[in-house]
């Protein structure tokens, strides 16, 4: 009944997933990812990306049901649910090992159940599962369980006659004719290793965590560790070619190929991220996990010395930022070292969980230095030591009804993780609701107003989108995006000079935007600045000889001009940049009428019609266009 409850329990606090919206990341991985398309495309998939398991669940979703997000949130909740199942199977048969003798075999499937439902509805694990595309986290989790699971199940189970290993109490006599089912469990576990290098770069951790779960719970020695399954990690470890092999494939793409949010500066130095980690450790993932509230989709977390800090200021930001933060995550480290080093179950812990952080919180840079979501697996070992210290203490307190207390603890905790959950899922219900969430949780985050500006922008609330990147400048005057955004909406209102302003604050804040070149050019030509106008947009045409709106106003340039074929050319090449752009086409078809060629303007017109499905167009917005 337990595994049954697990599974009640994770649809319950996950269902109201169901009918959020893609947001953020999930727009270009999802709707504008063209791999996933079709499941023809699964050579692509596998080839074009450095994360193919997870474009393949994707490819499968859309398969399924398009781009409806029902079906890639009830997905994310179905692994969630399986992890916790795998994750309460592994504890279990955990504790029943002789490494414990009798300690445990009348709780063993209470303390498991008690860790994986807390586990479960934990709100930390609501940006892995009610954020869509963090699906990597959840999937990665799954197959590093799995693995750990298949190991256990591997050197537990009978093989050859003759092998003697360490498993259950009582194992089953093995004979000569007993087979070895121990080999399936062993190929297992090395396959879903090789599957979830796939998912995430985290997965490459795995081989290490099982080689110390053997040396931990199972093995008699170091030693014995070496001698008794040297194929089996010989076989484990080859596992990291395929992760050597996206690593590299990353690296070549450069630093923006993975999920996540693009740094707008340089990316910081290895030793800025390592001196910020242990601020991000101790005060986000450590103290969320045992109380997680406020939550945030994106911290916009500040470095604790940043890269331009004087000299002079280097050591009173170190003892103020990072001192005492580092001294604590040292302490356990060493603690944890000497723990796993003398074979004992909290030094395991505390080595799984440095080390599962590792790929995302030491010395390898990543854009963006906290995150939720990388705390998916290590929350496991916190949660295993609370609910283990909360059993010692109450066996020792009230031996008799220890049991009875624990259980009851448990199940509070689980009704308030719970409908934190829900509450927390609910703020993913809109674009405005999450990153709302954001600038309440954490109010100093410029991103997190601008995105706030931009959903209200989104939504037709001009006026509160412009108080939102009004805000996001006070906190950083040069965010070239809120110049641009404030630039936009008012070209919208009609006040051109301000407009101009703020856009050519835009394009001298980041030259390299061909966004803000062509609405500047746009602005320029409202105001009857033809020459400003030109070398605007062809500075935007330079940087994106793609960029379809630079095209377009310059064909409105051109007619201005009274420049019909340059017109006609310039309304052809946004066509061919943007095949959807539906202003160009009434353009070109406008200009080929006014230049005496009525015969292709109708052409033009014929085409779209006939391309109506291709081209996404609703029924009122092809009414509109004919």
């Amino acid at each position: 009944m337990l595994p049954l409850l697990l599974i009640i329990a994770g649809v319950l606090a996950y269902i109201n997933t169901l009918p959020n919206p893609f947001i953020f990341d999930d727009v270009p991985w999802v709707i504008g990812n063209h791999r996933i398309a079709s499941l023809a495309n699964i050579g692509q998939i596998l080839t074009a990306t450095n994360r193919p398991v997870l474009e393949l669940t994707l490819a499968i979703n859309h398969a399924l049901g398009g781009d409806n997000p029902a079906g890639y949130h009830a997905l994310n909740m179905l692994i969630h649910i399986l992890a916790a199942l795998v994750l309460y199977s592994l504890i279990r048969r955990t504790l029943l090992l002789p490494k414990f003798t009798d300690r445990f075999n009348h709780n063993a499937h209470w303390l498991a159940f008690a860790v994986a439902l807390l586990w479960l509805l934990h709100p930390l694990n609501t940006q892995s599962v009610t954020y869509m595309i963090q699906r990597g986290e959840s999937l990665m989790g799954l197959c590093y369980l799995t693995v750990l699971y298949c190991f256990l199940r591997y050197a537990t189970s009978p093989h050859k006659a003759g092998d003697v290993i360490a498993g259950p109490p009582v194992p089953p006599p093995v004979t000569p004719r007993t087979p070895n089912r121990a080999l399936p469990w062993a190929f297992a576990a090395v396959a879903v290793c090789w599957i979830g290098m796939g998912t995430k770069e985290v997965m490459a951790t795995a081989p290490l965590v099982v080689l110390l779960f053997d040396a931990t719970f199972i093995a008699k020695s170091w030693r014995d560790l070496i001698t008794k399954r040297p194929l089996f990690y010989a076989a484990l470890f080859t596992a990291w070619i395929p992760m050597l092999w996206f690593i590299s494939s990353t690296l070549q793409a450069g630093p923006d190929a993975s999920v996540g949010f693009a740094l707008e500066d340089k990316m910081l130095s290895r030793w800025t991220y390592l001196l910020s980690q242990p601020q991000v450790i101790v005060e986000v993932y450590l103290r969320k996990a045992f109380w997680p509230n406020p939550l945030a989709l994106d911290y916009g977390w500040v470095p604790a010395i940043p890269q331009d800090t004087p000299p002079n200021q280097i050591t009173r930001l170190f003892l103020s930022n990072v001192l005492w933060q580092g001294t604590l995550l040292t302490t356990l480290f060493l603690a944890s070292l000497w723990g796993v080093i003398k074979r004992i179950p909290l030094g395991f812990l505390g080595l799984t969980f440095f080390l599962i952080l590792a790929p995302t919180s030491s010395f390898m840079p990543i854009a963006d230095l906290a995150f939720e979501h990388r705390m998916y697996l290590p929350l496991i070992t916190v949660v295993v030591f609370v609910v283990f210290a909360g059993y010692a203490l109450l066996k020792r307190a009230i031996p008799a009804t220890a049991g009875a207390y624990g259980m009851t603890l448990v199940l509070l905790f689980a009704l308030i993780f719970a409908s934190m959950t829900l509450a927390r899922n609910a703020d993913y219900q809109s674009r405005i609701s999450i990153w709302d969430s954001v600038v309440v949780a954490r109010p100093q985050n410029p991103r997190g107003w601008y995105n706030l500006g931009s959903a209200l922008k989104d939504a037709g609330r001009n006026d509160e989108a412009l108080q939102c990147y009004a805000r996001t400048l006070e906190i950083l005057p040069n965010y070239a995006p809120a110049h641009y955004s404030i630039g936009t909406l008012l070209m919208e209102a009609d006040d051109l000079p301000n407009a101009i302003a703020y856009l050519k604050s835009a394009t001298q804040l980041d030259p390299t935007d061909p966004a803000s070149h062509a609405q500047l050019g746009k602005a320029y030509l409202y105001t009857n600045q033809y020459p400003q106008a030109e070398r605007s947009l062809q500075q935007a045409i330079q940087l994106d000889p793609n960029y379809a709106r630079a095209h377009e106003y310059l064909g409105l340039l051109h007619i201005v001009r009274k420049e019909l074929g340059p017109a006609a050319t310039s309304f052809r090449n946004a066509i061919n940049a943007d095949p959807h752009l539906l202003t160009a086409y009434q353009n070109l078809a406008a200009v080929l009428t006014e230049s005496g060629q009525p015969a292709q303007a109708f052409n033009v017109i014929q085409d779209v019609i006939r391309r109506a499905d291709e081209l996404n167009l609703s029924p009122d917005a092809l009414r509109d266009f004919t």
